[in-house]
């Protein structure tokens, strides 16, 4: 049998230093076997297999004990750099985005693939995860899901550049806005998303215009019963509501 155990450096320090789930692991692997504690005997282990993996120690994660790391053999996988990140999702959307998109949009696959290594980058550094914000933990999956959701679009619903800077505006609020959880924080990525549109995007689309009362929002439900479904921007709050409406009323309609 092999056992894996993730973020096996999370359990918390006592004081002494001591982390009681990692000391009943090195028992199982040092020892071949752990106690029963209803007979009080040892029960011997064979033919398993443990792996572990870790996180680097910040936040929430501690650093390995010496004594159980010396039974394993370790491997340190380095973190990937901006011009790795860069090359591998810039691939992915080019690619993409060559598949019947105008030039203009074309054009937009740096801005948007460099805006969000930015934010990912800063978003580590800056708003770390602490005892009141644990989950502030993020990881290549975030990226990978703003890239992901980009390739959701069509080159009918997609014509203009301003549509793509309020798609990737959309898709990154989703990823890492809808994370943050007090007013501080939101604002801190409204202001970095805002300097990223007028920078990388050369966009002049005004703060109150994706972040006031009339949020950007991207979706594929206006033509539910469409052969295709459009990922497009919804300008149209009125038109979002009606659908919303006409669609619960056939769903109270058929479940009735």
């Amino acid at each position: 049998m092999a056992i894996f155990v993730d973020d096996i450096n999370m359990p918390k320090v006592e004081f002494y230093g001591a982390q009681p789930p990692i000391e009943l692991l090195r028992l199982l692997v040092d020892r071949k076997g752990v106690f029963d504690r209803a007979d009080w005997e040892w029960k011997e282990v064979t033919g398993c297999t443990m792996i572990a993996c870790a996180a680097p120690p910040e936040g929430g994660r501690a650093v390995i004990s010496p004594r159980l790391s010396t039974h394993f053999n370790v491997l340190c996988m380095p973190t990937a750099n901006a011009s790795v990140l860069d090359k591998i999702f810039k691939s992915i959307l080019e690619g993409f985005l060559k598949t019947g998109f105008a030039e203009p949009i074309q054009a937009t696959a740096s801005a948007c693939i460099n805006s969000t290594i930015e934010i990912y980058n800063r978003i580590g550094e800056e708003l770390r995860p602490t005892p009141a914000k644990f989950h502030y933990i993020f990881n290549l999956r975030d990226i990978s899901k703003v890239c992901q959701g980009i390739l959701m679009s069509f080159p009918v619903s997609i014509q203009t550049t301003d549509q793509m800077a309020k798609l990737w505006l959309n898709e990154t609020a989703r990823v890492f806005h809808d994370r943050l959880i007090d007013d501080n924080d939101r604002d801190w990525f409204i202001d970095l998303a805002m300097d990223l549109m007028s920078r990388e995007f050369r966009s002049s689309i005004e703060r109150d215009e994706v972040f006031g009362t009339t949020r950007v929002m991207v979706g594929d439900i206006l033509k539910l019963d469409a052969p295709k479904k459009l990922y497009e921007v919804i300008a149209d709050q009125k038109k979002l509501h009606k659908a919303l409406i006409g669609w619960l009323d056939d769903f109270n309609m058929s479940t009735s």
